[in-house]
């Protein structure tokens, strides 16, 4: 199996954002909605220093705890000043002149 990069899975949660998918992100964890058609949760951990766990489960019940959720926090995610993309190359570009 190959894996995601740390990068395609902040694209992941960006697009997810762009789509009204995303169901919650507290800047380490993911939780996403695979298709609007399908019950399929993701969950993207990208608390591991580059390293990235997703984990894809029955999202039914958590759904339908959670009905609305996706517009809450794809907004949020959409409306703030940059995409996670965005963010982490930019953050990224800053450390990397602090070891210069």
């Amino acid at each position: 199996m190959k894996e995601i990069t740390y990068m395609q899975s902040l694209e992941l949660i960006d697009l997810a954002a762009q789509e009204n998918r995303l169901y919650h992100h507290n800047g380490g964890q993911a939780y996403i909605r695979v298709s609007m058609d399908l019950n399929v949760l993701m969950i993207i951990d990208h608390t591991y220093n580059n390293r990235v766990n997703i984990q894809l489960m029955d999202g039914t019940a958590y759904f339908i705890e959670c009905k609305d959720y996706n517009y809450v926090h794809s907004k949020r995610l959409r409306e703030h000043s940059t995409t996670m993309v965005e963010w982490y190359t930019k953050h990224t570009q800053l450390v990397e002149l602090d070891l210069v």
